[in-house]
């Protein structure tokens, strides 16, 4: 990759996909809630409950979805997925009752997680070797960048305030979606992978080896909700910074990522590169939650410092740790069962999505300083603990390679 545009190939049309379909992204991230709320009339509690059913049922998309594309090849099913979730997503538009958001959710979030399992899929088949993990981290930067589009647009619905605006935001995204679905048609067509003889049918639920680096990313990864969950509330309630350093701490993060996710890919070519990326980065991440948890003890210019330096110590990590993640996911993976295992390690990201707020609850936001502690120190052990058992599975994935030779 040369600039800020990708070498003519495969990564163009993804990238170009991704940048529309995370603007859409955006778009309902920022208004959602508001137009289920004020303009539906759902209460907050229905609208939470709502998406976390919907997410439940999530959960067993990933791997039977992710096999499919297996069996059939990831790209067409990829834009069939996306097609599917931009034409249903329109139906959120008819939507008066708890129950019919629920329906709607629920089906919406099934497709959607395993379209990114087969996205996976396909972006496994047309990179190799470390240019999987500079295409994931390029890919990444885009998605920070298509988010923030999509929310800067959603501001214009915001300061109407109306249903009709709220609407436009639904279509402007379905709209999105369907145009990124279209895009990916210029990815050269991946061929199924054979279907075998014998042996099982979910492998990737059998390879301990993967469910165990799987575990530890996902343990590892609770660290993306920091800035959403806990950081709002202990600036208000516990620092005494004022509250526009919530929106300084989104932009450090948000600002390094799209800049320096592609160069912290750099260096990173095997799994033990990966793991030891991701020992460096449980480190840093210690770090982080120690000046976020310091903060708490000075005035404004010394809360606003340390939690400044927290989040850019906190954000380096995240690129470490998610560049060790892209590679771990690919190359500890079966080739002829991509889609499966990228499925499955979708499947461990939601579920570490989903236990996040419950742990920053219960640690930084409960106990307070002692809580940011014991977090940074969760991630300090991950972070060791990721090297040996990366190492265990490597060798197990040599092996069963050698078998099937």
């Amino acid at each position: 990759m040369k600039g800020l545009i990708p070498e003519p190939g495969p990564l163009r049309p993804l990238a170009l996909a991704t940048l529309l379909s995370r603007v859409g992204n955006g778009l309902l991230m920022t208004v959602s809630v508001l137009y289920f709320n004020r303009i539906v009339g759902l209460s907050i509690a229905q609208i939470g409950l709502g998406l976390t059913v919907a997410g439940l049922f999530g959960l067993l998309a990933g791997v039977p979805v992710g096999h499919l594309a297996d069996r059939r090849g990831p790209r067409t099913l990829f834009v069939v997925l996306s097609a599917t979730v931009a034409a249903l997503s329109l139906l959120y538009l008819l939507v008066d009752t708890f129950w019919q958001f629920l329906l709607v959710a629920t089906v919406i979030t099934i497709l959607d997680r395993g379209a990114g399992a087969v996205r996976g899929a396909l972006i496994a088949a047309v990179t190799q070797g470390a240019g999987r993990v500079a295409a994931r981290a390029y890919l990444r930067a885009v998605t920070n960048i298509g988010i923030m589009a999509g929310a800067g647009i959603a501001t214009l619905a915001l300061h109407f305030d109306t249903a009709a605006a709220y609407r436009t935001m639904f279509v402007v995204d379905s709209a999105l979606t369907i145009g990124s679905a279209f895009v990916i048609l210029a990815v050269p067509r991946v061929a199924p992978q054979p279907k075998g003889d014998d042996g099982p049918v979910w492998i990737a639920l059998r390879d301990r080896g993967y469910l165990a680096v799987a575990a530890l990313n996902a343990g590892m990864s609770i660290h993306f909700a920091v800035l959403d969950v806990a950081i709002p509330l202990w600036v208000v309630d516990h620092t005494e910074a004022p509250r526009w350093t919530i929106a300084l701490l989104l932009v450090i993060n948000t600002a390094v990522v799209s800049l320096f996710q592609v160069r912290s890919s750099r260096g990173i070519a095997d799994p033990a590169s990966a793991a030891r990326a991701t020992r460096t980065a449980g480190f840093l991440l210690f770090a982080g939650m120690a000046l976020f948890a310091a903060a708490s003890g000075g005035g404004v210019v010394v809360a606003v410092v340390l939690l400044a330096l927290g989040a850019l110590v906190q954000v380096i990590g995240e690129l470490l740790q998610s560049s060790g993640s892209f590679l771990l996911s690919f190359d500890l993976a079966a080739d002829q069962a991509q889609g499966q295992y990228q499925g499955l390690w979708g499947t461990s990201m939601s579920i570490s999505t989903m236990v996040a707020p419950t742990v920053l609850a219960l640690l930084p936001l409960g106990l307070g300083v002692p809580g940011w502690i014991i977090l940074g120190l969760w991630f300090a052990v991950i972070g060791v603990l990721t090297v040996p058992v990366v190492r265990w599975a490597a060798a197990r994935r040599t092996e069963a390679t050698a078998q099937l030779v």
